[in-house]
């Protein structure tokens, strides 16, 4: 067994925000593939895209953070 060192920490806010990202990544992907019942309005389609877009965006940035973040 090899024994990986640390090399950067993540904070117990980043952890929440990653959450919080990937639940609106969730929702929103969820609306766009199940819908209501009833075809959703291109407007709808366009803001649950800018809305996925967007939080995975953020997640890229909070990553992008926590690379940086040395032990």
């Amino acid at each position: 067994m090899t024994h990986e060192h640390l090399v950067f920490g993540v904070t117990i806010d980043q952890i929440d925000q990653l959450d919080g990202l990937l639940r609106t990544i969730t929702a929103n992907g969820d609306m766009v593939t199940v819908g209501c019942g009833e075809p959703l309005h291109p407007q709808t389609v366009s803001s649950l895209g800018e809305g996925i877009f967007n939080a995975a965006l953020a997640v890229r940035e909070v990553l992008d953070q926590v690379q940086e973040q040395r032990l």
